[in-house]
């Protein structure tokens, strides 16, 4: 074992914030001596972020570089600058999604399609990028792919670990309402498929069943519509609207890996989602949900309304949710997981 510790650089934004939280409470799995942890908070500004949060990733790194065994960073959007400093230090990068990955959904994240020489430009510049690290981390098979199909890394290098979950904090609970619950979370709700999936209810739902939105959208409550502007990540009514719910759904646009599913999962709900990003790792599609294409309101009204009118299936689907997050998405033993490719590779 070496005398030094390894450099967790972790970027402070959307889901990856839950990801680091997480890590920083199963650090006891770590080899001593502890991380190094460095979290990059996102600070708004004229620059693009990715250029941002590549300079303060640059800048952390370079004041603990001669103190460090190695370097863990979370995500790859802060690597481009520390290329140099892979090359001293053995560096683990991971990622929820790959720039290539993210190429057909620029739009729904509200950004403008790249031109060809820009596009092969950044894939030019990420392809050096991975190949000076010791290993990649894929939150999902989807992310896997890509590492080794558009950058060239070698699939052996590349470990597939999702995030975790806090099994403890989400939980089954006790679900005995008039009507069915419909659980949506997300705060960018068009990009999350909010609009179609409100559409969908008020045709085909309002009075079979109840819709809660969690969503920092700006719409108003309805008749059997109830919006939650007021709901934070990780927080005990966030986690009692898991518990309390029946169905979670998520008709989004564009996803890499959304942790909501995974706390869907550990409460017990079948998810009815879209067919993107790293989604299908998580909902197996008939076994503890069901998968929609995007945009197709006729298939997510009518898997709503399969669950919603048998109970019995919706039970027996709740047990298979609960029992694959225990056994893929524990968060203390993926936390093992990721300490210990880290260390391996450094």
């Amino acid at each position: 074992m070496n005398g030094k510790p390894i450099a967790y650089v972790m970027e402070q934004t959307l889901g990856s914030v839950t990801h680091y939280q997480n890590l920083r409470r199963e650090e006891s799995f770590a080899e001593k001596p502890a991380p190094r942890w460095l979290p990059i908070e996102y600070r708004p500004g004229r620059l693009p972020w990715t250029v941002t949060a590549s300079w303060l990733a640059r800048q952390a790194l370079g004041a603990v570089i001669n103190d460090i065994d190695g370097i863990f960073m979370h995500t790859t959007t802060m690597a481009p600058l520390s290329v140099d400093y892979f090359r001293r230090k053995p560096a683990v990068l991971s990622s929820d999604g790959t720039p290539l990955n993210k190429r057909g959904v620029r739009q729904a994240y509200g950004l403008k399609d790249e031109s060809p020489l820009g596009e092969w430009t950044k894939r030019s510049l990420y392809r050096t990028v991975f190949r000076a690290a010791a290993g990649l981390v894929a939150w999902s098979s989807w992310t896997k792919q890509s590492f080794v199909e558009d950058y060239g890394c070698r699939a052996e290098d590349v470990a597939v670990i999702p995030p975790g979950i806090d099994l403890e904090a989400f939980t089954v609970g006790q679900r005995s309402h008039e009507l069915p619950r419909l659980l949506f979370v997300g705060g960018d709700f068009e990009r999350k498929g909010g609009s179609l999936l409100l559409d969908v209810f008020r045709r085909r739902l309002r009075g079979k069943a109840e819709l809660i939105l969690v969503t920092q959208g700006n719409l108003e409550s309805e008749p059997g519509v109830t919006v939650r502007r007021d709901i934070r990540p990780n927080t005990g009514d966030l986690q009692e609207l898991y518990r309390t719910s029946d169905v979670f759904v998520l008709p989004t646009r564009a996803d890499c890996y959304p942790l909501a599913c995974m706390e869907a999962l550990a409460a017990g709900l079948p998810i009815v989602a879209t067919r993107v990003g790293g989604i299908p790792d998580m909902a197996k599609d008939g076994i503890t949900g069901h998968l929609v294409e995007v945009g197709d309101g006729a298939a997510l009204g009518d898997a709503l309304e399969a669950l919603i009118e048998d109970p019995a299936r919706r039970r027996v689907m709740s047990e298979r949710c609960r029992s694959d997050a225990v056994e893929r998405f524990d968060a203390g033993r993926n936390a093992q997981r990721l300490f210990e490719f880290v260390r391996s590779r450094c």
